[in-house]
């Protein structure tokens, strides 16, 4: 009797497990992930509007990498000349290009022999004829180059007028005092040794060597700098510099 009930509950429950498996949902399809490419990210979308600047060089200021004669140069050079080309507008240079040059020769000459007033006159001369082609490239170039020589001219009679001033104040150095405090210039003329930054007629002493004195001498408001050796004065330093 009692096998029988439990085979009798085994075949119940055996139906039941079928019926409930076949009403079983079937599992979701999960779909697959939708992949998006990525978006390349330009330099330009990182920086702020006040941050994209963009170089426009002013009226009057140079480029380094805008070479604003040369376009000039190539525009006059395919500028056509014809009826209504602006003929008065190109550059003419003539003859003044081989004076110029043999002028520049001739105020070479002169600065080696140290005639600076007629080097700075014939300066001042090939400026001035030069000035009228000034629109020529090589004519703006030769006056900068007569320019430079004239300032070299200037400067030099400048320092050879310092010198002669200074030379005439007839300073001699008969010593050199070691001092613990610095050392001292026996000079010629003055009742004691002199220190640094002491004046000495119209000059000051800078700097006391073993041997040398320097002197700052003033000329025409600009400072000079002239030495002196022990023993020496201006006759045998004249020499020396020849």
């Amino acid at each position: 009797m009692i096998l029988r009930i439990a085979s009798v509950l085994m075949m119940a429950f055996l139906s039941v497990a079928a019926v409930t498996a076949g009403d079983a949902p079937a599992p979701a399809m999960v779909p697959a992930p939708v992949v998006v490419p990525a978006t390349p990210v330009e330099a330009d979308s990182l920086l702020s509007d006040d941050e994209k600047w963009v170089f426009e060089p002013s009226s009057g200021r140079i480029d380094p990498f805008y070479n604003l004669t040369l376009r000039m140069k190539l525009e006059l050079e395919i500028k056509p000349i014809g009826d209504d080309a602006d003929v008065g507008s190109l550059p003419k240079f003539g003859d003044n290009s081989n004076w110029a040059k043999a002028q520049i020769q001739r105020v070479q000459q002169l600065i080696l022999a140290k005639k600076w007033d007629d080097a700075i006159k014939a300066c001042e001369v090939a400026i001035k004829q030069l000035s009228k082609d000034q629109d020529n490239e090589e004519a703006q170039q030769l006056i900068e180059n007569f320019k430079r020589y004239r300032t070299q001219a200037e400067e030099a009679k400048t320092y050879e007028e310092a010198q002669a001033k200074f030379d005439a104040l007839e300073l001699k150095i008969e010593g050199i005092l070691w001092s613990p405090d610095g050392s001292l210039a026996v000079i010629n003329g003055e009742p004691r040794a002199r220190a640094v930054n002491e004046r000495v007629k119209d000059c000051v002493i800078i700097n006391i060597d073993t041997n040398r004195v320097d002197f700052l001498f003033h000329h025409n408001r600009r400072r000079f700098e002239f030495q002196r050796y022990v023993g020496e004065d201006a006759k045998s330093s004249a020499k020396a510099a020849k």
